[in-house]
């Protein structure tokens, strides 16, 4: 595998000056790719757009602070036309670290998919994703991988039965233990899978959610009493015009029963992607929705109590121009979301930070002729964001066609600069 990178910060920052203007897009140019060496200076900037893969499929999927750098975590077309689970390591200017490229499911057969990393309390980590069995039958398992602060695996794990696809979205750390988020397709039913696992990553047990249709989650956050789950139905359309695909939210107990089920929708299609909690009890929820006549997807919050039937207001942001929300955090009193945005100039990724009334604090992007933070031009999208030590955040998506991405990391400033 070649790896190339691109330092197009202090580009952009001259571009900036030059027109003095808030809005941020950075061109990636494909033919800089043909490139067999790119001096990278040790004095860089530590706010970047670095561009990682070989012009075949890379894509990444999960990014966290370790170590004084990066983990990022990526799903990479193989030489035989599969993909992997691959695990890369960066310094602070998300350069790539000698050895930094490991592929954890290369013992796997067929389709295996990154999810998730989730920093442990002894300064580890553990990977989540999705992998081909190796027993021929293809059906897909959950995997998981612990290593330690050294990088050094612990072990893995599978989970899954014979003749049925378990699929592995989300992972965070419990009161005892893990909780994992996914989904179970047996013969085209698809419904949302719950596992939970005790401190030795050991099977505790799980549970499925779902109706006649398709059901599957996005995302999991742990509460006092229980799980909340993120995803999209099309079983169950609890609200009047409701149809298609919609949100959905599933509230269980501490064993993942007694769910409490609601949808959030309208007649076309609606999807759920992340949710936080709030400190002062209740949720953001971060969706897409299409609007009257089907396309034009655009960025959709809900602010729910903690009943999750009570909705306090919701808002449908970059109505003006195609959009999607990926990743949702709490940040500074407020809420930081990364996505895509269709500019004329072409896929950008997207940054914007709201209050917790929905107000956009940072990031205004109605349309292009208001200020607004984005990022590329060349089919960029950003999938998950993390607060930095600095204060700054760090994002990772792709740029690029479909069938020809390439892993992008972005650093920006706590203003979502570069």
């Amino acid at each position: 595998m070649y790896i190339h990178f691109i330092e197009l910060d202090k580009i952009s920052k001259k571009l900036a000056i030059m027109f003095k203007i808030r809005y941020i897009i950075i061109i990636l140019l494909l033919s800089v790719f043909a490139c067999d060496n790119l001096d990278i200076s040790s004095h860089q900037a530590e706010t970047f757009v670095k561009v990682i893969g070989t012009g075949s499929s890379q894509i990444g999927n999960d990014v966290k602070e370790f170590n004084g750098g990066y983990l990022i975590l990526a799903t990479v077309s193989s030489e035989n036309e599969n993909t992997e689970i691959v695990l890369m390591q960066t310094n602070k200017f998300g350069n790539l670290l000698p050895d930094g490229i490991d592929t954890l499911s290369s013992l796997r057969g067929g389709n295996n998919t990154a999810s998730q990393i989730l920093l442990t309390d002894d300064g580890g980590f553990i990977i989540l994703g999705t992998v081909v069995d190796t027993a021929g039958i293809d059906d897909k398992n959950i995997f998981l991988e612990k290593f330690n602060s050294s990088l050094v695996s612990e072990g893995e794990s599978i989970f899954g039965e014979s003749e049925i696809n378990e699929e592995g979205v989300a992972i965070k750390k419990a009161s005892s233990g893990y909780i994992i988020a996914g989904s179970t397709d047996i013969d085209g039913d698809k419904d949302i899978y719950l596992v939970k696992l005790d401190d030795s990553r050991d099977l505790e047990w799980d549970q499925n959610h779902g109706g006649a249709g398709t059901d599957y989650s996005s995302d999991v956050i742990v509460i006092s009493s229980g799980y909340v789950v993120i995803g999209t139905t099309n079983s169950f359309n609890l609200q009047p015009g409701q149809a298609n695909n919609n949100i959905m939210l599933v509230e269980t107990n501490q064993t993942g029963g007694s769910p409490d089920f609601i949808t959030y929708g309208s007649s076309n299609n609606d999807y759920g992607e992340s949710l936080v909690k709030l400190d002062d009890g209740g949720y953001i929820i971060l969706g897409t929705v299409e609007n009257l006549t089907g396309d034009n997807p655009s960025i959709y919050i809900i602010r729910a109590e903690d009943n999750i039937h009570n909705v306090l207001w919701n808002a449908q942001y970059e109505e003006a121009l195609p959009s999607h929300g990926y990743d949702i955090i709490k940040s500074n009193g407020g809420f930081v979301i990364v996505g895509d945005i269709e500019l004329s100039s072409g896929l950008a990724a997207s940054f914007f930070k709201i209050d917790s009334e929905g107000e956009i604090l940072i990031g205004n992007l109605v349309d292009e002729s208001r200020d607004g933070l984005s990022y590329g031009g060349f089919g960029q999208k950003m999938y998950s964001v993390e607060q930095t030590s600095d204060g700054g955040y760090i994002m990772v998506g792709n740029s690029g066609e479909e069938g020809n991405e390439m892993i992008s990391l972005i650093k920006v400033n706590s203003d979502g600069e570069l």
